[in-house]
């Protein structure tokens, strides 16, 4: 006979095992997609890309904070390549198998332009860099307007101002870039860009990027009748150009004008002293100065990044637009293929969806579309006053200079 107590043990056990394998009580299923990130989180280009890393990382875990795209979730892997092709392709050997990858943000033009076979045997969407990306429209797209298209719209704006001061016919342009592919890109299709529009644009000048002394180029560029200088290269060298053209005294008779990444307020503005910049104009993709400090955006640094928003640099809003634009086509694909098909495929197809305001006027429309492979093709120009960007006007769209390059 079966004692009392051994039933109610057995009896308790069968509850406890039937609790156990019970469906309501195993854990649901993660819905994740992977996203991988590498580029200079160090060195010489880190002034630039860091903050845009870091807002792209902020704006990730807020939206998965908040539940993420329908309950799925973003997972970011990321490395420093410190500006190095070899580490950057041994990042992308390493993690191009991970589970449910769509995307990759490669930082630096050099990087994409050495992951592009891969990139496109692998079919995976890809936020980079190079112009030659947006002639023949593929699986890679561009965070800003290509470098020739940014000096185009500066010339532009040059033309716009020569004629409000009264100057007739066109001014004369110098170039004052980095050494390198990427200063080279600058005047790829920009040059005849300027020879279409009737501006004499001077031989460029090339120096080598962290050059202490600028003179003798600015010199040169002086001597040859230069109305306008154009500067390209990461901060603080566009301010040491600048500050070396200051003290030659030819501020007082060009108007210098920087590329978007030269003349940072948390960069140039704090090595030198504030009359070197008292008129010098700033072009910009994003929102800088202290529009930058208005916009919601900047409400996740403050966040995540634990510091006053008056220590965000600039670039940090690019970063969250560029993370915004991703959210967008991962709603898109979610809308259109549900979880179970959100692949690197539906992704691709999403991005080229992606249009209009998506940044609420953190930088310009985003352009992207089945046969548009640039974020935006938008510039605003700041002059420097007092220490301070005053805007001047707002988005105007670039020229389209690239079409005019020759690629090899």
């Amino acid at each position: 006979m079966i004692k009392k107590t051994t039933v109610v043990l057995l009896v308790t056990l069968f509850l406890i095992l039937a609790w156990a394998v019970s469906p309501s009580q195993v854990p649901a299923k993660e819905k994740f997609v992977t996203v991988l990130a590498t580029g200079p989180l160090t060195g010489p280009a880190a002034s630039l890309i860091l903050p845009i890393y870091h807002g792209i990382k902020d704006s990730i875990t807020e939206l998965n904070a908040n539940g993420g795209i329908e309950g799925v979730k973003v997972k970011l892997i990321a490395a420093d390549s410190r500006y190095d092709v070899a580490r950057c392709i041994s990042f992308y050997m390493r993690h191009r198998r991970e589970p449910r990858l769509v995307l990759l943000y490669v930082f630096g033009t050099p990087h994409t332009y050495a992951l592009h076979p891969m990139i496109t045997r692998d079919k995976l969407p890809t936020v980079g860099g190079g112009a030659r990306f947006t002639l023949k429209p593929g699986y890679v797209f561009i965070t800003t307007p290509p470098y020739s298209d940014m000096f185009g719209g500066a010339m532009d704006w040059m033309m716009e101002d020569w004629k409000k001061k009264g100057k007739s016919g066109m001014p004369t342009v110098g170039f004052l870039g980095w050494a390198g592919g990427s200063g080279r890109d600058n005047i790829n299709g920009a040059d005849k860009y300027a020879e279409q529009k009737g501006i004499k644009l001077l031989p460029p000048e090339y120096f080598p990027p962290g050059s202490l002394k600028l003179d003798t180029w600015l010199i040169r560029l002086a001597n040859s009748g230069a109305n306008y200088i154009y500067i390209f290269g990461l901060d603080p060298d566009p301010t040491f150009a600048l500050r070396d053209a200051y003290n030659l005294g030819l501020t007082k008779k060009i108007q210098f004008v920087s590329s978007p990444y030269g003349f940072v307020s948390m960069v140039g503005l704090k090595l030198v002293p504030p009359e070197v910049f008292e008129g010098a104009v700033a072009s910009s993709t994003y929102i800088i100065g202290d529009e930058r400090l208005k916009h919601p955006f900047a409400k996740l640094y403050s966040k995540y990044q634990k510091k006053p928003v008056t220590e965000m640099y600039p670039g940090y809003l690019l970063g969250v637009s560029d993370a915004k634009t991703l959210e967008k086509a991962l709603k898109i694909a979610y809308k259109e293929v549900g979880y179970e098909k959100l692949n690197r495929e539906a992704v691709y197809q999403g991005l080229q969806k992606v249009a209009g305001d998506v940044t609420q006027g953190a930088t310009g429309p985003v352009v992207w579309g089945p046969k548009k492979r640039m974020f935006n093709d938008s510039l605003k120009f700041y002059r420097i006053t007092k220490g301070k960007h005053v805007p001047l006007g707002g988005w105007r769209k670039t020229p389209d200079c690239t079409s005019l390059a020759t690629f090899k």
